[in-house]
């Protein structure tokens, strides 16, 4: 009963990330379209600036985790004062908070760069066939590569999750145009 249980639970989560993927496409196109140009013309950039990122941001998450529970405020107020026991309560949530937003945004970020991987797998499998979605293509090969066993998990899902990321980084970061005018 509890294999069926996780087989039904990764056939929902793919379910629910290719409803994502194709969403995301819908909602953001303008955001979407210049990560995959991004990660179409530059893929090997994408691919190091988005693992030196997440490898950051997974430091920066493991050290929050690290003081959420560093129990130093809890030892001085048991010893000493009892204000300093509701002072590290309000630090915990604090950095509790944080580390549900940093991590969520880092989720958002992901999302919208294989939403972008998503579009792009789409487009050049769709040249074919013009009858299926070309996002939903793309999605469907995005999630069903990334549940394939050892190889999709050990080098197809960090691949694709680094360039993606990388892609939406570059993006987000990327100087705003400014229209020129004309006098």
């Amino acid at each position: 009963m509890d294999s069926i249980n996780s087989i039904l639970f990764l056939v929902f989560c793919g379910i629910t990330t290719v409803a994502l993927l194709i969403v995301l496409n819908l909602l953001m196109p303008a955001q979407v379209e210049r990560a995959r140009e991004k990660l179409e013309s530059q893929p090997i950039r994408c691919l190091v600036i988005g693992l030196v990122a997440l490898g950051l941001s997974f430091a920066i998450l493991l050290l929050l985790g690290y003081l959420i529970n560093l129990p130093i405020l809890q030892t001085m107020a048991i010893e000493n004062v009892s204000y300093l026991y509701a002072v590290h309560g309000l630090v915990r949530v604090g950095l509790t908070l944080l580390l549900i937003l940093v991590g969520l945004g880092l989720l958002s970020i992901s999302a919208i760069g294989l939403a972008a991987l998503a579009n792009s797998l789409g487009l050049r499998v769709g040249k074919a066939s013009s009858s299926v979605n070309p996002s939903l293509v793309g999605a469907t090969l995005v999630v069903l590569s990334g549940l394939a066993p050892y190889l999709g998990w050990f080098i197809f899902a960090p691949i694709a999750l680094g360039a993606s990321f990388g892609a939406n980084i570059q993006v987000l970061f990327q100087p705003k145009a400014t229209p020129k005018t004309v006098e």
